[in-house]
């Protein structure tokens, strides 16, 4: 049992380093509008990733910086342009996401390892992660948190787009795409429908949960936590909208007596 504990403990922490910076910025994504930015950026990391692999620079370090690079300048430009053209911005970041996926599929064709490259940027291979890979993710958080203790408007500025995409491209290596993705909006669409503790514990639980079940069942880890976040979150949103129909009903039988 010890080992599977520590196995399962570095993909644990790293979904929770993940999910301490992501539901503050999900409740900021979700206030803004701006749903598909996550699946943009993401993108980008992904595609950035890929081309510092096909000029010639295969190391991990090279890797993230491409990513982390390119991730940050799309989110920047998105930015700038949800502020020339705040109407049509989600359409000009669905344009951003589908370029930089079109792309990134002409660069898999082109590389006979790409399609695996492909496969883990989208669902990840987190049950892998080892504890050297979260100190970076680890560093950016507490700097974030800190920053946002001292300054709590410090994501409601221009500021938020490139510390989105910098906490986006350190996550999407570690996790993939759909699990940030879905890490992002479903807990902080939980924390803003019914409250913020309940969105933490959503995540936590699903990170647990899912883990549990991804290994005792040989399923693929990334699927198996989108799935078991996205089962959560739709269990909680039933109880919390049966709970408010109840209430409501007591509250008319109530009113009616007297």
């Amino acid at each position: 049992m010890s080992a599977d504990v520590a196995l399962l403990l570095p993909p644990f922490l790293a979904g929770c380093l993940v999910l301490l910076t992501h539901l503050p910025l999900g409740r900021q994504v979700l206030r803004r509008g701006i749903l598909f930015i996550d699946l943009a950026v993401a993108q980008l990391a992904a595609l950035g990733g890929l081309l510092a692999h096909w000029l010639g620079n295969h190391s991990t370090q090279s890797m993230q910086l491409g990513g982390t690079l390119l991730a940050v300048s799309g989110a920047v430009l998105i930015g700038h342009l949800a502020r020339l053209f705040p109407a049509q911005r989600e359409a000009l970041i669905g344009l951003v996401y589908s370029g930089a996926a079109a792309t990134l599929l002409l660069l898999v064709a082109a590389d006979p390892h790409g399609y695996q490259y492909l496969t883990r940027s989208l669902s990840g291979d987190v049950l892998w992660v080892g504890y050297r890979e979260l100190i970076p993710l680890a560093l950016l958080s507490a700097i974030l948190l800190a920053a946002k203790a001292w300054r709590p408007n410090l994501l409601d500025g221009a500021l938020f787009y490139p510390l989105f995409a910098l906490l986006v491209s350190l996550s999407v290596p570690l996790l993939g795409i759909y699990l940030v993705f879905t890490t992002l909006i479903a807990p902080a669409l939980i924390a803003r429908t019914i409250h913020p503790f309940v969105g933490w514990l959503i995540g936590i639980s699903g990170y647990t949960l899912g883990l549990l079940a991804a290994w005792q069942n040989d399923w693929p880890t990334g699927a198996t936590l989108v799935l078991t976040l996205l089962l959560l979150s739709a269990c909680a949103l039933a109880l919390s909208f049966m709970l408010g129909r109840w209430q409501g009903s007591v509250q008319c039988v109530s009113g009616k007596e007297q």
